[in-house]
Parts: C-alpha cells; structure tokens; sequence
C-alpha cells in the first residue's frame, strides 16, 4: 500500500500543470498588475474594479473567472458589470454563473459597443481574431482597458489597426495586455 502511494505522489510531481490554464492565469494577472499603477493614481484606491466581457465561449469564461481570481489576490473585489456574445445561447449560458440583469447581457454582432457604455474599467476581449481590432479600437476610444486574447488579428491591416490603437491606448495611459505566452513584464 505504501510503495503505490508513493509512485502516485512521484507521478503527480512530474505531470505538468497544464500550459493553457497557467499562462491564461499569468496573462489575466499581467493585466490586473499592469492596471494597477493607472488605477492607484487615483485616491483613495478602488474598493471594486468592474470589467466586462466580449466573447462569453470557452476562452472569455475563463479568462473572466481568472481575471476575478487576480483580483482577489491583489485584495481588489472584481464586479462583472456586462457580458457581450453574437450568440444570445453563449451570453444566457455565462450569465447563469455571474446573474447580471437581462440589461447587462448584450447580443449580436453590436454587442460590443453596447459594452462600451457601460460603466466597466477593464475589457476582456475573447472573440474570434477578426473582431478584434475593431472591439480593441471602440474599447480604446471608450477608456477602458483592455485584455486582448491572442491572437489579436488575422491579417497584416489588422496588425496595423493593433499596432496603432496601441499607442492611443499608450498617449492615454491605458493598460492593455495580450494573452500571448510571454512578454507580461512592466
């Protein structure tokens, strides 16, 4: 009984944490980390940090639910004040868990600037590539800062579009961060 407890505890220590949950979980932090700065300016410091979601499938229900994860361990409560999909399933589903007024839920294909008028701090982007430039350009122009999921566009005139959103979100002092695998260093 003894030497197979053993060999399941040597077992779990050489199988690797899966990459896709710990990077998601790094880079969601990188924003909440890279945020920080710009929210700490202003006094006193934020009790809540409210952020809303565009995309409600796999990877924006996780990226939701770590971005709220880092928020507890900078000791900040995290308030989901919106959700946005194209697809009304999707967004019904997610707000099952969060409960948001049927107010707060946004569907279709102009779901995301519904998103920008609200009161959110933080965007997380989860949408297919394509949408991306355009939902990071409308969430720039609104003030929010952004977590963009990887890959952030399909095609050389999306890059461009990123490239330079990027630097109006620099000139006003937003945190953006992509869900790449690395650079999440200040």
């Amino acid at each position: 009984m003894e030497a197979s407890a053993e060999a399941l505890r040597l077992q779990a220590m050489s199988t690797p944490l899966p990459r896709r949950p710990f990077v998601s979980t790094l880079a969601v932090g990188g924003l909440a980390l890279a945020a920080a700065p710009t929210l700490l300016r202003a006094e006193p410091i934020p009790a809540k940090v409210k952020v809303a979601l565009i995309g409600c499938g796999g990877r924006g229900t996780g990226a939701l639910a770590q971005f709220l994860a880092a928020c507890k361990v900078l000791g900040v409560e995290g308030e989901v004040v919106a959700l946005a999909d194209a697809f009304e399933d999707r967004a019904k589903r997610l707000n099952e868990t969060y409960k948001l007024p049927a107010a707060r839920v946004f569907v279709g294909y102009d779901a995301y600037q519904k998103v920008m008028a609200t009161d959110c701090a933080f965007v997380l982007m989860a949408t297919p590539p394509a949408f991306r430039p355009v939902h990071f350009a409308a969430a720039v122009a609104a003030g929010k800062h952004c977590f963009v999921e990887k890959p952030v566009a399909v095609d050389p005139v999306g890059a461009r579009a990123i490239i330079a959103t990027g630097e109006v979100a620099r000139a006003k002092g937003l945190a953006v961060v992509a869900g790449t695998q690395r650079r999440h260093d200040a």
